[in-house]
């Protein structure tokens, strides 16, 4: 289940049964505050020819939606993952290279127009995508660093970064969520080949993270 911090919004991919039958204290990664966790309510079982229409749709994913659901926004995941560039202009980075990270499949250099079908926006681009740790045991911290570039001939304001850690699927494609946070645009503007460098830190990083995926905020 999914558990978000009421403080900063971060949020946590946890498996119902840890947090037992009722509620749960846990204590934010980013924010370090404390909150209650309750168990989300079971789901009806979904019919199976419900299940089988859903996957024969599937395939129609990648067309404009002004609505997406969160059921259509999982393959503008694993497209991204595979490496196609512009899908409704979604800039990602996948991949680490510290100690549990082991994977870098980074679209650094690539140009990416757009933040959705049919708006003209200046082109970005992450580059020099690093990953490390700091400290030990409990002050043990992921860090990820980087650089963004511009293609747009004026100066134009920069959105906030998202990150998310995933699992490793062992196949090659990008797992399930475990953690997403956020950080504040790294500059309020970008000039055209100016570079703005972006450093983000999460304590406490989950040992099961393989995976990194780094977008701009509402992309």
């Amino acid at each position: 289940m999914l558990v978000v911090c009421p403080n900063c919004s971060s949020s946590y991919f946890v498996r119902s049964e840890t947090l037992g039958d009722e509620r749960r204290m846990m204590r934010c990664g980013v924010c370090r505050s404390t909150f209650q966790a309750e168990v989300e309510p079971k789901s009806p079982e979904i019919p199976e020819d419900f299940l089988k229409s859903a996957t024969e749709t599937s395939h129609f994913a990648n067309e404009p939606q002004t609505a997406p659901t969160p059921k259509q926004r999982r393959p503008r995941f694993r497209m991204m993952a595979a490496g196609i560039a512009g899908f409704t202009g979604l800039i990602a980075v996948v991949g680490g290279v510290a100690q549990d990270f082991d994977r870098l499949k980074a679209q650094t250099g690539q140009w990416i127009a757009g933040f959705l079908p049919g708006l003209v926006t200046p082109r970005l681009a992450f580059q020099n995508i690093k990953t490390r740790f700091e400290g030990e045991g409990a002050d043990r911290a992921l860090i990820i660093e980087g650089i963004i570039l511009s293609d747009a001939s004026t100066p134009h304001n920069l959105p906030s970064l998202s990150f998310e850690i995933r699992s490793s699927v062992g196949d090659g494609s990008v797992g399930q969520s475990i953690f997403q946070w956020m950080i504040p645009p790294p500059a309020p503007t970008i000039d055209r080949g100016t570079p703005v460098p972006f450093r983000a830190r999460l304590a406490s990083p989950p040992r099961e993270g393989k995976d990194i995926v780094i977008r701009l905020a509402g992309a």
